[in-house]
């Protein structure tokens, strides 16, 4: 059983039933082959050392930026039939935990160009947005504040939170993805109505078509459901 699967479990989400992976620019993928070659090649041209020596001199930054990838890279959003389960899931970091019934409904925007989200809205990178400004598309959805769905409390992690900025009084979650946001809202959209979330049904109707982000804060607060910049 998986970590996600876990967590979906010992909240009360039922079985984990798709999961997305953050997407990532080009240029990430190829800025760590390219730390990876310069370790390899540094090391390699290097004739005062050994064999044994330069195999040790390689292995150890690329073991270090391996771990360093993996806490760096490991994030999803993972659709569950009671809620979802969003953040990191590096071994030493805990995801969020969001049942159906804390996000709204009518609060569901799917976007092309959610990477532009901070620039047009003034938002720093924060606790709930996971994207790169390079980033397409991407789901924003109003749900709760972090601090109230995070399983371990602490002072690192709540220096990233900032405060609500939903007409309700939460906080916009947004994810880069890639798929199609009909088959994601699909899923959400069972797993609202079987949890019999208040307004489950108007979650497509809102949610879609998929739209920019705009180029104002008037732009995103007409276009994105629930913002209150």
């Amino acid at each position: 059983m998986g970590k996600a699967a876990r967590l979906a479990r010992r909240h009360g989400l039922g079985r984990p039933l798709r999961t997305y992976r953050q997407s990532f620019p080009l240029w990430w993928h190829l800025l760590w082959i390219a730390m990876a070659l310069v370790i390899l090649v540094s090391v390699g041209v290097n004739q005062n050392l050994d064999v044994l020596t330069k195999a040790w001199g390689a292995a150890i930054p690329l073991l270090v930026g391996l771990v360093l990838w993996w806490l760096l890279t490991d994030v999803r959003l993972v659709l569950c039939e009671g809620g979802v389960v969003i953040g990191r899931f590096f071994p030493l970091l805990s995801p969020s935990v969001i049942p159906y019934g804390a996000i709204e409904p009518r609060g569901v925007t799917c976007v092309s160009d959610v990477g532009r989200f901070s620039k047009v809205s003034g938002r720093e990178f924060g606790s709930t947005l996971f994207y790169f400004p390079q980033s397409r598309r991407g789901l924003l959805f109003d749900g709760p504040p972090a601090k109230a769905v995070r399983r371990r409390s602490g002072a690192l992690a709540s220096m990233f939170d900032s405060p609500p900025d939903t007409v309700r009084g939460g906080k916009l979650w947004a994810f880069a993805y890639r798929g199609r946001p009909e088959d994601l809202l699909a899923v959400m959209h069972r797993g609202m109505v079987g949890a019999g979330v208040p307004f489950a049904e108007a979650l497509p109707g809102a949610a879609l078509p998929e739209r920019g982000v705009g180029a104002t804060r008037d732009e995103a607060r007409a276009r994105i459901n629930g913002f209150a910049p």
